[in-house]
């Protein structure tokens, strides 16, 4: 009988199931997926059939800067794919070999393994389109339940930072999750609300929403140069606002039309990030913390208006809303997006 361990779960974790080849994206595409000196050992001496053979000698690479956490890695092919992957979607060492010889990173995802009060947690990526599928139909605001689950923690889980300064504790992490559900008050507002308890000053909504678009461009320029993840959609949308910002205003209303129920979607994606990267302890200090969240929302904004201006379907939106997480949830974003942005600019993106 599997061993099993006791994790706190958001409520929709049961429901999630992958879609195998099923996927629009693939997550087997464009990402050189890594691997600890255990797994790369492991796979190097798997009894297999040739052929895949063949695929792992040459397509795990041992890093440049090993650890014993990130030791090699599936660097994709020509075609941006993993080396492992077959026509039909699937993993070939899964489909030959099972489960349970898949590296963890392949194992684990979407889910991701932290400690954190004394205990162990599994949150989902929203960089999945199938979690952003389950949370597109969730209505309540988010809970969480204590589950035993058949799940092997890896031998390198996340850990929470107290660099930002707030109590490390369940409680009080609980309290900020719940500033961003409370509905009583706009999704903006709520980030906002986020400043006191963080330590942070109070500061008002703006409705300068030029300034937020600019500062947006500002992050989809500098992140479409460095990341296939969300290129090709950072690139259409800098390409409609750029040069007519004004479309962006009839863009948003035509959004609000086609999504009505947007608000809610947003703050579902917003809370399960929050809860995967263990908001506000990624090792920030609390204004960067704050800058890099206020950051995932303008991003994720503008992307979803943007994309789905041209092509207005439900695929359009999850798939542009996971192409944004694969940027955010796997990336140094945060830190990356506070260094880019002053707190006027981080504040100024919660008018779009």
């Amino acid at each position: 009988m599997k061993e099993t361990h006791e994790y706190l779960v958001p409520r929709y974790f049961r429901e999630f199931s992958c879609k195998m080849g099923a996927c629009r994206r693939s997550c087997c595409e464009g990402w050189p997926v890594t691997v600890s000196m255990k797994n790369y050992f492991t796979l190097l001496g798997l009894p297999c059939r040739k052929e895949l053979r063949d695929r792992l000698d040459t397509g795990l690479r041992v890093l440049d800067h090993p650890t014993e956490e990130e030791y090699a890695r599936f660097s994709p092919n020509w075609l941006g794919d993993c080396p492992m992957r077959m026509e039909d979607g699937r993993c070939s060492i899964h489909a030959e070999l099972g489960e349970e010889n898949l590296s963890d990173v392949c194992r684990l995802y979407p889910r991701g393994v932290r400690t954190f009060d004394g205990g162990l947690e599994c949150a989902l990526s929203n960089s999945c389109e199938g979690v952003v599928e389950l949370l597109r139909r969730e209505r309540d605001p988010m809970t969480w339940e204590r589950e035993r689950l058949p799940l092997t923690p890896p031998p390198f889980p996340g850990t929470p930072s107290d660099r930002c300064g707030y109590p490390a504790s369940w409680d009080a992490r609980l309290g900020l999750l719940s500033i961003l559900e409370d509905r009583t008050g706009t999704l903006p507002e709520r980030i906002l609300a986020l400043r006191v308890p963080l330590g942070l000053s109070g500061m008002q909504t703006t409705d300068t929403q030029s300034d937020g678009l600019r500062a947006a461009c500002r992050l989809l320029g500098f992140f479409a140069e460095r990341s296939e993840s969300i290129r090709d959609e950072a690139e259409g949308c800098l390409a409609r606002y750029e040069a007519s910002p004004a479309r962006y205003a009839d863009d948003c209303r035509l959004f609000a039309e086609r999504f009505p129920d947007h608000a809610v979607f947003f703050e579902q994606l917003l809370v399960n990030h929050a809860f995967f990267t263990q908001f506000p302890y990624e090792g920030l200090s609390a204004a960067d913390e704050w800058n890099g969240l206020a950051a995932v929302y303008g991003l994720l904004r503008v992307l979803c208006v943007g994309c789905t201006a041209p092509d207005p379907g439900e695929d359009t939106l999850v798939d542009c809303a996971a192409s944004a997480f694969r940027l955010i949830d796997h990336t140094r974003f945060s830190a990356l997006a506070a260094r880019l942005l002053d707190e006027g600019s981080a504040a100024a993106l919660l008018a779009l």
